[in-house]
C-alpha cells in the first residue's frame, strides 16, 4: 500500500514525464503525491579582494519564480487529483535535499525521470536519478522520458496542458537471484503494478557451467558443476510463483542460461512484452555483491521502460540458506 508519492521535478518537460504514472498510482492507492523542486542557492559571487557576497533579490526571485512553477503544474492537474497533490520546495544539495525528504515525510515510493536537464553532459543516468538510486531505502520508479527532440533546457513546462494519466502495468519482470533483499521486491512491484490484469514473471539468468565467473563465483550450497542446479532453482522459483497465484495473481517462473546476466534479462524483457522491470541494486557481499551490483546498472543502461530500484538497507541482503 502506497501513501505516499513524491516526484522530483526540475522544470523541465522532461522530467514531468514522469507525473502520468505517479498520479495513477495515486489514484489507485488513494495516496498523497508530492511534487517537489530543490533550490540549490548559487555559490557567493566574489568582488575583487572582498569577501564573496550573494544577491539576496536575486534568491527572492528564483526561489519565487521555482514556488510558481510548481504551482502551475499542480494546477494543470483535475480538480479531483489536485486535492490529493501537495508541492514543496526544499534547499540543498539535490540529492541530499530529497533523501532528507523521503526520509522526514516517510515517503513510500520516489517516481522520477532518468534524464531531466543537462543533456549530453549528464553521465548514462541523471545524476539524481544515479544518487537516489545509490543511495534511497525506498523504492525508485525511473522512466526515460518520451520528449525527444531539443535539449531538455529548451523546452517549457509552463502551457497549460492537462496531465495525463499513465494505464498502468500489463507485465512485470521480477529478476531474482536466490536473495531476501530480491524477494522482499516482489511485494514492491505488486505494490507498484496491482493484482488485477498483470502477469508476474520472476526470472533467474543462471550463468552456463563453462563459463569464468562460475567457476568464481558459485551460489551458496551449488557447484559449478553441479547438476542439479537448474532443477533446484527453478523448484524455488516456482515455489515463489505458486505463493503469488494463491493470492489470485499472475505468476510464472522462468529460468535462463546467459553467460552476461543482464543480457538475459533484457532480452528476455524484449521478447516477452514487459513493461516494468523490479529489481533490487544490490544482494550479498563480497565480490558476488559487485557482480550484481553492475547488473543493475546495465539493465538501467539498457533497458528503456519503466524500471523500478531498491537499495537494501544494511544486512538485508543476506542469501537464504
Amino acid at each position: 500500500m502506497l501513501r505516499r508519492i513524491l516526484v522530483p521535478l526540475d522544470g523541465s518537460a522532461f522530467a514531468e514525464d514522469a507525473l502520468p504514472l505517479a498520479l495513477h498510482l495515486a489514484r489507485r492507492h488513494e495516496a498523497h503525491l508530492e511534487l517537489a523542486r530543490v533550490f540549490e542557492p548559487p555559490a557567493p559571487v566574489s568582488q575583487g579582494a572582498g569577501a564573496p557576497v550573494r544577491d539576496p533579490t536575486f534568491d527572492l526571485e528564483r526561489r519565487r519564480a521555482a514556488r510558481d512553477y510548481l504551482d502551475v503544474v499542480r494546477g494543470r492537474m483535475d480538480g479531483a487529483d489536485r486535492a490529493r497533490v501537495g508541492t514543496v520546495l526544499i534547499e540543498g544539495d539535490t540529492v541530499d535535499a530529497l533523501l532528507a525528504r523521503v526520509e522526514a515525510r516517510h515517503i513510500d515510493l520516489v517516481v522520477m525521470t532518468t534524464h531531466a536537464r543537462g543533456g549530453v553532459g549528464r553521465a548514462w543516468l541523471g545524476s539524481v536519478a544515479d544518487g537516489l538510486v545509490r543511495r534511497s531505502v525506498t523504492p525508485v520508479l525511473t522512466l526515460r522520458p518520451r520528449a525527444n527532440g531539443s535539449p531538455p533546457e529548451h523546452r517549457t513546462a509552463y502551457p497549460h496542458v492537462p496531465v495525463s494519466v499513465h494505464p498502468g502495468f500489463g507485465h512485470v519482470l521480477l529478476p531474482l537471484d536466490g536473495s531476501t533483499a530480491g524477494e522482499a521486491m516482489i511485494e514492491h512491484a505488486v505494490g507498484v503494478a496491482g493484482d488485477e490484469g498483470v502477469r508476474y514473471t520472476l526470472l533467474r539468468v543462471l550463468t552456463a557451467e563453462e563459463s569464468p565467473l562460475r567457476a568464481i563465483l558459485p551460489r551458496h550450497g551449488e557447484t559449478p558443476s553441479s547438476r542439479t542446479q537448474r532443477a533446484t532453482v527453478e523448484a524455488t522459483l516456482e515455489a515463489g510463483a505458486e505463493a503469488l497465484r494463491r493470492r489470485g495473481l499472475d505468476a510464472r517462473a522462468q529460468v535462463i542460461t546467459d553467460d552476461a546476466p543482464a543480457r538475459g534479462i533484457l532480452a528476455y524483457a524484449g521478447e516477452h512484452g514487459v513493461d516494468l522491470i523490479a529489481m533490487t541494486t544490490r544482494s550479498s557481499g563480497g565480490l558476488e555483491r559487485l557482480l550484481l551490483g553492475s547488473v543493475a546498472d546495465e539493465v538501467l543502461r539498457g533497458w528503456h521502460g519503466p524500471l523500478l530500484l531498491r537499495h537494501p538497507a544494511a544486512g538485508e541482503g543476506a542469501r537464504r540458506q
